[in-house]
Formats: structure tokens, C-alpha cells, sequence
């Protein structure tokens, strides 16, 4: 097996364990709140990752202004982001956080035009445009039989607000990231965004109790933690030193389709014709965006 090759199906592997966080954190929420699925999640992870860096011998002390950089990355891209999406993946459904999930590069795109002055084409504002259409269609479009209630649609909201603190930990990390390696730095994003976690576990105790599904609920906060928040990122990273970066960027692709399928075989989700289309849409719209 060529090195090439190892690292395209380390990326097809990444995207799709990526894609099946959204119905394991479906499964789990069934007995864990929110907040405390994220607190449980990050410190299993923290702790794993720091194992790995003792076995490997590969501690490295970033500086103060470092340390207090990647801290604040762990509060937007753990805290804030898995905060965002677990309470909007409750209300909502898997499949409404995979095809909106889609949407997120473009509203990098516009959060760092907003934030940072950055220039986008007029072909990029067009497909920004689609893509938001997209999203409409997959907001609006889903079947009036949903389990998910009228919150569904304050769900998908906050799903799509998760992309916004993705987008400013891209921007907060993407500097700082460059001069520790992938262990260090999710090592220190993850322990920060955990603690930030605890408080907001606190606040769901009155409502902890023994899981109802003990099996299920541990096997997805298991496969949460060692599946999606360690082997994915070992998997992409992988992927990003090895393939080129457009092709690693038109990856995202695959992690609605994955994602559809596994929440309809795992959780019996129902999907419209209108989502399928704008999940179509989207994609479009994204790739008009990040066109070389």
C-alpha cells in the first residue's frame, strides 16, 4: 500500500467517524444532558491524549501567551462550539446537524470577512448565497413527523451558530497551532474547553440519574471520546501532511453523505426530498465559495 493511498483512506476514515458524531451524540443525549455529555466527553479525551504524549514522550510547555492562546481555542472550538451543537443535535436531529454541518466553511468565509477584512469574489458571496439557501431548505424542509418537536428549528440554529465559534477558534488557533505538535495542541484546547465544561454540567445535576440504556449511552460516549475526538483528528491530520489541501478541503463532501446514511440505518431518521436537495445545494454553494 502506497503512502498516498494510507493517508486518502485516513482521510475517507476521518470523514467518516466525523460524520458519525452526530447520531452517537444523539444516542448518548438520551440519558446525558448537554453539558454534561460535553464535560464526560473532553475529560475522557484529555486524559487519553495525555496518555498517549507520556507514551510517546512528547510533552511539550507551550509559553504564557501560547498557553493563554490555546486556551481560548479550547473555549471557542470545545467549550462553545460542542456546547452549541450538542444542545441544538437535542432539540434538533443527526440529520439536521450532518447537511447543516456542510454550511460551516462558508461561514468561516463571511466570519473572516467580518472579523478580519478578508476579500471574497463576487463568485465566493454567490456561493455563500447558495449555501445559506441550502441550509434554508434543510431547516424548512424537514418531515412534519420529526421526533424532534417544535424546538427543531431554534436546533438548527444553534447548529449553525456552533460554525461561528468554529470559525473564530480557526482564527484564534491557526497561528499558534504551527509551532506545537497536533498532540500538544488539542492536548491543551481540550483540558481548557473540559474545565470550561464542568460548570455547565453543574448546572444539569438535578437532572442526572442512572442511564436508562447503559449500553448504548456508554458505548457512544465511548466511541464520542476515542473514535471521534482522538483516532478522527489523529486520522485527518494524517491526511493534511500528506495529501494536497484541496483535496483535503473537497473531503467535507463525503460527511453529509456518510452522515445521512448512518443516522437513517442507526437511528431510523426519515430525511425529505427537500433536505436531500438542499444538502445538494449546499455542497454547491460551498464549493463556489473555496473555488481555486
Amino acid at each position: 500500500m502506497t503512502q498516498q493511498l494510507r493517508a486518502s483512506l485516513a482521510l475517507v476514515g476521518s470523514m467518516l467517524l466525523f460524520a458519525a458524531s452526530y447520531t452517537m451524540t444523539k444516542v448518548a443525549l438520551v440519558d446525558l444532558g448537554p453539558m454534561t455529555l460535553g464535560a464526560v466527553r473532553f475529560l475522557l479525551a484529555t486524559a487519553v491524549i495525555a496518555a498517549v504524549i507520556s507514551i510517546r514522550r512528547g510533552w511539550q510547555r507551550p509559553t504564557r501567551d501560547d498557553a493563554r492562546t490555546l486556551a481560548v481555542g479550547g473555549l471557542l472550538g470545545v467549550t462553545a462550539y460542542f456546547a452549541l451543537e450538542n444542545l441544538g443535535v437535542h432539540w434538533a436531529t443527526a440529520t439536521d446537524a450532518t447537511l447543516l454541518a456542510v454550511a460551516i466553511p462558508a461561514i468561516i468565509a463571511v466570519c473572516d470577512v467580518l472579523a478580519n477584512g478578508a476579500v471574497i469574489a463576487r463568485r465566493g458571496w454567490l456561493g455563500i448565497a447558495v449555501a445559506m439557501v441550502g441550509a434554508g431548505f434543510i431547516v424548512f424542509g424537514a418531515p412534519i413527523s420529526t421526533e424532534a418537536g417544535p424546538r427543531r428549528l431554534w436546533g438548527a440554529l444553534l447548529i449553525l451558530l456552533a460554525g461561528v465559534a468554529w470559525a473564530f477558534y480557526t482564527f484564534a488557533t491557526r497561528d499558534v497551532a504551527t509551532r506545537y505538535s497536533s498532540w500538544t495542541t488539542v492536548l491543551w484546547q481540550d483540558g481548557a474547553g473540559a474545565l470550561a465544561f464542568i460548570p455547565l454540567a453543574l448546572l444539569e445535576a438535578p437532572g442526572w440519574h442512572r442511564p436508562t440504556r447503559m449500553v448504548p449511552t456508554l458505548a457512544a460516549v465511548l466511541a464520542l471520546t476515542l473514535l471521534c475526538s482522538v483516532l478522527a483528528m489523529v486520522l485527518y491530520a494524517i491526511a493534511v501532511r500528506q495529501l494536497p489541501t484541496a483535496l483535503v478541503a473537497a473531503s467535507i463532501n463525503l460527511e453529509p453523505i456518510f452522515g445521512l446514511l448512518i443516522a437513517v440505518v442507526v437511528l431510523g431518521e426519515r430525511v425529505s426530498p427537500a433536505q436531500m436537495l438542499g444538502g445538494v445545494v449546499v455542497v454547491c454553494g460551498v464549493w463556489l465559495t473555496h473555488r481555486p
